[in-house]
C-alpha cells in the first residue's frame, strides 16, 4: 500500500501507547519520497501487517510477530530500557530480557489491535531527521474524534532502519519503561525482569 493511500484500521480508543508518537521539537523536516524512503516503508510495512492481521483474526500468527521483530530493534531498546544495571548483565541474561521484552511486544499489538474496525491510520511523507535518527509521524482517525497524533523514532543498523522508541503524548515509552524497571531490577535482577514481563504478557492474553 502507498503512502499516499490510506490505510484501513479499527476499534476503540485504545491504540496502545508502543505505536503513538509525538513530533520531537527541533528536528528538521525531510521531504522523502514516499515511493522510495525506506524510513517509510518500515513503518508502511508494519502498519499494514497488524491491519491485515486485525481484519484476518490472525494477529499472534508467526507472519505478524516476525514483523514486529524486524520492525524493532529490541536489543537496543531492551538496553536503554534496563539502563545501567545491562552492564552488568551476563549474554545469557541479555538474550532472556530481550526474548521477554519480544514477547511482551508481541501480546501487546496483538491486543491492542484485535478491536480495530472503524478507523484509518494516516502516514506523513515529511520524516524528520535529529542526528543519526529519523522520525515519522502518523495520525490514528476515526470519525467524530480528533486524530491521534503518532510517531516512530528509528535508527539505522546494518543498512536496515528499525524502530528503537516511540513516544506517546510527548513521553517516551523507553524513558517510562525505564522507570517502571528499576525497582524490579534492583530486587530481582534479570530474572526478576523476567518474571515479570512474562506476567504482563499473560495479563495481554
Amino acid at each position: 500500500m502507498r503512502i499516499e493511500q490510506v490505510t484501513s484500521t479499527g476499534g476503540g480508543r485504545k491504540l496502545l501507547s508502543a505505536l503513538a508518537a509525538l513530533l520531537i521539537v527541533g528536528a528538521a523536516p525531510v521531504f522523502a519520497h514516499a515511493e522510495t524512503d525506506p524510513v517509510i516503508a518500515r513503518i508502511q510495512t508494519l502498519d499494514d501487517a497488524l491491519v491485515a492481521g486485525a481484519k484476518a483474526g490472525t494477529l499472534s500468527s508467526p507472519k505478524v510477530r516476525e514483523t514486529l521483530r524486524e520492525s524493532f530493534n529490541l536489543t537496543v531498546m531492551a538496553q536503554v530500557a534496563v539502563g545501567a544495571p545491562w552492564g552488568t548483565m551476563s549474554d545469557k541474561e541479555h538474550a532472556a530480557v530481550v526474548e521477554a521484552m519480544s514477547r511482551y511486544t508481541e501480546a501487546r499489538y496483538a491486543r491492542e489491535f484485535r478491536d480495530f474496525n472503524n478507523q484509518t491510520i494516516v502516514i506523513d511523507p515529511v520524516v524528520q531527521s535529529r542526528g543519526p535518527d529519523r522520525l515519522v509521524k502518523a495520525e490514528i482517525r476515526e470519525k467524530g474524534e480528533p486524530p491521534l497524533k503518532l510517531g516512530y523514532r528509528l535508527r539505522e543498523y546494518n543498512g536496515q532502519w528499525r524502530i528503537i522508541d516511540v513516544i506517546y503524548n510527548g513521553i517516551s515509552q523507553l524513558a517510562t519503561q525505564r522507570s517502571e524497571f528499576a525497582e524490579t531490577i534492583r530486587t530481582g535482577g534479570a530474572a526478576g525482569l523476567v518474571k515479570s514481563l512474562d506476567q504482563a504478557t499473560a495479563r495481554l492474553k
